[in-house]
Formats: structure tokens, C-alpha cells, sequence
């Protein structure tokens, strides 16, 4: 069980680049079709897809990992936990972070699916993709945090 768990922990890792560039990919599609008027298209759609599937898959996994590592036991003494920084970032802050994020995720890409416009289409994308992804950004265990993870796992 403990092979399982180094496995999901070097995959949610791995996959956080997934995440990043595909919401990358979206943002800038979303910028690119509202500054220049572009028409909506399977383009604009497939990274919006592609970037709340990834969301989703690292939602899932990050889940898994919460509840067998047990970082919900911060809520059984709350006043000890708060005052370490690694149990509050990772029973906290980091889960409430992209529990945020991915909602905004995919609340984009529902509110740019029922807008009426392309331009509206595109706007809509390009707000709540990037409030989602500065979400997810600042959520990330990166190294030079006191709760960080390598860049690569492995390296």
C-alpha cells in the first residue's frame, strides 16, 4: 500500500504540469479570440476541455491522497494545527485552494458554453480561467515554500 501511495504522490506531481500548461493553453486562447474578435471555436473549445479535465483527474487523485494521508485530521485540533505552517498549508490551505480554483475552472467553461456571443464566449473564458489559475498557481506546494515539493518528482 505504501508503493500506492509514493505512486499517486509522484503522479498528482507529475500532473500538476498538466494543470498548468493546459490552463496556460486556455487563457491564452480565451485572450487571443476576445482581442482579436475571433470566432468561437473547437480550438477554443478542446482547451477549455482539456484544461477542466486535467483540473478534475488532479482533483481526484489529490483527494485520494487527503484522505489516506490524513490531512483532514488538522479539524480534530485546530488550534495546533494552525500554528505549523506545513500541517495548515497542506490541511488547508492547499485543498482549499484548488477546491476554489478548480470550481472557477469549471464554472468558465459552463458560463462560456451558455454565452451568447463569441466575444462573450472568450471574455467569460479569459476572467474566471485566470482567476482559477492564479488560484491554482498560488496553491501549488512549489519548493522554495516551507510545505514544497521538487519541481520534478524524482529529481
Amino acid at each position: 500500500m505504501e508503493n500506492l501511495n509514493l505512486v499517486l504522490h509522484y503522479i498528482h506531481n507529475l500532473l500538476r504540469w498538466a494543470v498548468f500548461f493546459t490552463g496556460l493553453w486556455a487563457i491564452y486562447r480565451a485572450y487571443f479570440g476576445f482581442s482579436k474578435r475571433k470566432a468561437w471555436s473547437s480550438k477554443d473549445e478542446g482547451a477549455g476541455f482539456w484544461f477542466v479535465m486535467s483540473c478534475h483527474t488532479q482533483l481526484l487523485i489529490g483527494l485520494f491522497i487527503y484522505i489516506k494521508d490524513g490531512y483532514y485530521s488538522i479539524f480534530s485540533n485546530m488550534s495546533e494545527g494552525m500554528k505549523n505552517g506545513i500541517v495548515r498549508f497542506w490541511g488547508i490551505e492547499h485543498i482549499t485552494g484548488m477546491l476554489l480554483a478548480i470550481t472557477l475552472v469549471q464554472f468558465a467553461r459552463i458560463a462560456s458554453k451558455k454565452a451568447q456571443t463569441d466575444t462573450l464566449k472568450h471574455k467569460k473564458a479569459l476572467i474566471w480561467y485566470s482567476i482559477g489559475m492564479f488560484l491554482i498557481i498560488i496553491s501549488i506546494p512549489w519548493p522554495w515554500r516551507e510545505a514544497g515539493r521538487a519541481l520534478f518528482p524524482g529529481f
